[in-house]
């Protein structure tokens, strides 16, 4: 199991990089960087601000041939963990793709879209400001 667990994420690893190949220069996606739970991806949209710079997604999901990822504020996908979106809890794998209709290395179910379900319900937490 772990073997083929592991030809799978080589597989979508080259996948995302060749996709992201095709793109250079242009609009695409690019890892950011690695962590102790995977790789972090960015999305460059094609647009530049007015200064210049690269204008990336944030707060913002993007679906791919492999799965859907999600870019956070800092416009960096968070491999390995857990994620608030829309009061709405999902979880993305060492890849940054988001799990669906599966049990989380936690032990936790999550639905077609993805979303933590518990006795069939999706849980749902509204943002609170302490």
């Amino acid at each position: 199991m772990k073997k083929i667990f592991r030809i799978l994420s080589v597989s979508l690893l080259f996948c995302l990089c060749v996709s992201f190949l095709s793109f250079a220069g242009k609009e695409g996606l690019s890892a950011s960087g690695s962590t102790s739970k995977g790789i972090t991806w960015k999305y460059y949209t094609g647009d530049d601000d007015e200064n210049g710079y690269p204008i990336y997604l944030k707060n913002q999901w993007r679906q791919f041939e492999s799965g859907w990822c999600y870019f956070g504020e800092d416009g960096l996908t968070m491999p390995g963990s857990w994620a608030l979106i829309n009061e709405k809890w999902y979880y993305f794998d060492e890849n940054s793709l988001m799990l669906h209709d599966t049990t989380t290395p936690d032990g936790y179910t999550v639905g077609p879209d993805g979303a933590w379900v518990k006795d069939g319900q999706v849980v749902i937490e509204a943002v609170t400001n302490n």
